[in-house]
């Protein structure tokens, strides 16, 4: 008679871990590709750039509802019910959008499906930080992130192959959502805990750190719009299939913001934070000017590659904004800063693809970029008046820079940090009580 074979403990930790990973990343390409089949089949039935940036700002709203809300829905049915009844219902959405073309119903439509994908990484990040071992949740983070990336660059090139404004695009962005209910079904591990982490009001992250708020709605503003809507943009000069110049184009911006983010990070470390995310803000919005007004006349490599420089400098320096917020902390209260300040990413990201596509419609599609080079010139400037209130955090009194990402609270709990607070709520004097509430009144710490 043969022995029962068992599974090491900390193999079958990875093991989980790497499911959910799968299924995130899978959840991420079906984003992917709706961001180009989305915008390019309005585009086909008639709409406006002001219509297609409602429609996203209704998934944008859905979003940041579905991040406050999702939490209490996953307590009451547990994981593995929230993550099927999420997955089910983005699916149905996704293939439902194709059957009219009206503005209220691609609005509900899309209101739902940004509701479903924030329940859907709520759930999959806290499994992920649940199963994930202590002494390798940095490595794991730094894993899912990038898995999540690429995730989202393959999205596009998935649908890069149906016909713009047929329905094929979003029969394939339906069967990636369900298909990432799969590797949620290999799991071995019992439903985790939702993570503790209450977010911060702006209010109260304005009072010890304004910098990372207005980068945060900066980047939020900025990257809502791009990564929303260049589908837009790449028809005003491909000659190609759009399809497929939009599928390198969204490659070439998550490629560079994946290049530019650690060494971003590190380098923030060492120099105030603040000017990092200026000298970002500075590439990036100088890539936009020149995506603006030259677009038409340049090669498409040479467009692919200032997209890249964009993405390097837009979608890196939210994380040196986080690490901003985190440094200005009270102790014990940084991880609430950070899950605030994704609150607020969500509010921009909510804002930004109204003003870009009223720009748009006012002066075509170049519109996006200028939009986008006008936010992040502004950026720049604040960053460095903010940097004339208040000195910066000594280089040993930062904490190391951690990638995160604009996902849900969940991601935050993987992070060192979220692991040393809960380390010293663990020992039995971890209380803040008043002292809390005096050091909140203290105009001091702002920067």
């Amino acid at each position: 008679m043969t022995a029962p074979t068992t599974t090491a403990p900390g193999t079958d930790s990875y093991r989980n871990v790497a499911a959910i990973v799968i299924a995130l990343a899978i959840l991420q390409a079906a984003l992917g590709g709706l961001s180009v089949v989305g915008p390019l089949t309005l585009l086909a039935q008639g709409a406006s750039p002001m219509k297609i940036g409602a429609i996203v700002s209704a998934y944008a709203l859905g979003f940041l509802l579905g991040a406050r809300l999702a939490p209490r829905e996953i307590m009451q049915i547990g994981h593995i019910r929230a993550i099927a009844g999420f997955a089910a219902a983005a699916s149905l959405g996704a293939a439902s959008l194709y059957i009219s073309g009206a503005m209220a119903w691609w609005m509900l439509v899309q209101f739902i499906i940004g509701v479903c994908v924030a329940g859907f990484l709520a759930s999959g990040e806290s499994w992920i930080a649940d199963a994930a071992p202590s002494q390798s949740r940095g490595a794991i983070l730094g894993f899912y992130l990038v898995t999540s990336k690429l995730g989202f660059m393959l999205g596009p090139f998935l649908v890069a192959g149906a016909p713009a404004g047929t329905a094929t695009g979003f029969l394939i962005v339906a069967a990636l959502l369900t298909a990432s209910l799969i590797p949620v079904c290999a799991t071995r591990r019992a439903e985790p805990a939702l993570p503790s982490t209450k977010p911060f009001s702006p209010l109260k992250i304005w009072n010890f750190a304004p910098s990372s708020i207005i980068a945060a709605l900066i980047s939020g503003m900025v990257s809502g719009a791009v990564l929303q809507l260049y589908a837009v943009f790449i028809q005003g000069f491909s000659t190609a299939s759009v399809t497929q110049t939009a599928a390198l184009f969204n490659a070439a911006m998550i490629g560079g913001s994946v290049i530019a983010t650690w060494p971003a990070g590190m380098l923030s470390d060492r120099i105030d934070r603040r000017l990092v995310i200026a000298g970002l803000a500075v590439a990036a919005g100088s890539s936009a000017l020149v995506l603006a007004l030259f677009s038409s006349l340049l090669p498409q490599a040479a467009i692919f590659a200032i997209a890249a420089l964009w993405g390097a400098g837009a979608l890196s320096y939210y994380g040196v904004a986080v690490a901003h917020a985190a440094d200005r902390a009270p102790d014990g209260q940084a991880t609430s800063m950070m899950s605030g300040i994704l609150m607020v990413w969500a509010l921009g990201s909510m804002i930004g693809p109204l003003v870009a596509s009223g720009v748009m419609s006012l002066i075509g599609p170049a519109g996006l970029f200028f939009f986008a080079s006008a936010a992040l010139f502004t950026l720049v400037a604040l960053m460095l008046v903010r940097r004339t209130g208040k000195s910066a955090v000594r280089s040993e009194d930062k904490a190391d820079f951690e990638p995160t990402a604009t996902t849900s609270v969940a991601v935050i709990e993987l992070t060192d940090l979220a692991s040393e607070e809960q380390d010293a709520s663990d020992e039995p004097d971890a209380g803040f009580g008043s002292e809390f509430d005096t050091e909140f009144e203290d105009a001091g710490g702002r920067d």
